[in-house]
């Protein structure tokens, strides 16, 4: 039952957080990156950095 999308981060979306947040692999950061990759890339999903 589990689609091999949710399984792995996208790596445009994996870059888009490594950027984003201090540390990558953290939870924070991945949690980021799993819903990035679930609405279709940091395009999509507020790639940008806050100021």
């Amino acid at each position: 039952m589990a689609s091999p999308l949710y399984g792995k981060i996208s790596s445009a979306c994996k870059a888009a957080a490594k950027k984003k947040f201090k540390v990558w692999p953290s939870a924070y950061a991945s949690g980021w990156g799993v819903r990035c990759t679930k609405a279709g890339g940091p395009g999509k999903f507020g790639g940008k950095k806050k100021k």
